[in-house]
């Protein structure tokens, strides 16, 4: 694979300069359907429709597929092709466990350093998702809430928490498509609250929140339904046969 990477590389330094940027915009273009629910986990990406999209040589689509391979959002199936990822249970909960661990930190920053036009922002972004729910359009609701959380990280300005976060949102929209139906998705209600509690310069209420805000969706994914015990065939026997009486055994012979 990596031979395979090497020698790609070194064509596409031989293409025209204006083609450098396809594998970025076709990154871009997948992680953007992701986070929009567009495309869903399984989805098959085959080469040739992004070759004839962006009239580009298969050695340039696959930089673009290699990259994204790299960030866990799709993943080479020997003889198949490439296909959206679906996260495996563990890879689910390791993603929200990461992101409980980066987004108090996002909040605490935003509490010393965002301005009023910065919560601003936020509280406009808010009140769209409140349209979106009220709309029913989950699908809205769904990307909208997503956008908050790199909305908050973009205004804490830290660029490599900030890429990283990128990565886990778009990987926990493959997480709810997988596990879930859209409205295991965040709550709007949520988000107003912290906002409210980052216009109140609440830094521990506001982590606070964020931690029980990440909790709640955490649950909502991966609570154990109840399985229900199936009866036994004796139980069974003695409820559908209770009228039949016992009859003696044969003795054999």
């Amino acid at each position: 694979m990596n031979d395979d990477l090497e020698g790609a590389r070194q064509r596409l330094q031989s293409e025209p300069a204006a083609l450098e940027s396809v594998p970025d915009e076709i990154y871009e273009t997948v992680v953007r359907a992701i986070l929009d629910r567009a495309l869903d986990p399984g989805t098959k990406l085959p080469e040739d429709v992004f070759c004839s999209h962006y009239g580009v040589s298969r050695t340039i689509v696959r930089v673009a597929i290699h990259r994204l391979q790299q960030d866990r959002l799709v993943e080479l199936q020997r003889n198949k092709g490439c296909f959206v990822l679906v996260p495996d249970r563990k890879e689910a909960m390791d993603i929200l466990e990461a992101r409980k661990a980066i987004e108090p930190y996002v909040v605490r920053r935003l509490v010393a350093s965002a301005s009023d036009a910065d919560l601003l922002s936020l509280q406009q972004h808010v009140d769209k998702e409140d349209d979106a729910y009220h709309r029913n359009d989950q699908r809205e609701a769904l990307r909208l809430s997503g956008q908050f959380h790199l909305l908050l990280s973009n205004i804490a300005d830290n660029k490599v928490v900030e890429a990283t976060l990128l990565n886990l949102v778009c990987r926990s929209a493959l997480v709810i498509a997988t596990y879930s139906d859209v409205t295991a998705c965040c709550k709007a209600h949520d988000h107003r609250h912290l906002v409210e509690l980052l216009r109140a310069r609440d830094a521990n209420a506001a982590v606070e929140q964020m931690e029980r805000h990440l909790s709640d969706i955490e649950r909502d994914l991966f609570q154990d339904k109840a399985v229900e015990e199936k009866p036994s065939l004796e139980s069974v026997l003695k409820l559908y046969g209770a009228g039949v009486k016992p009859r003696p055994l044969r003795q054999a012979g």
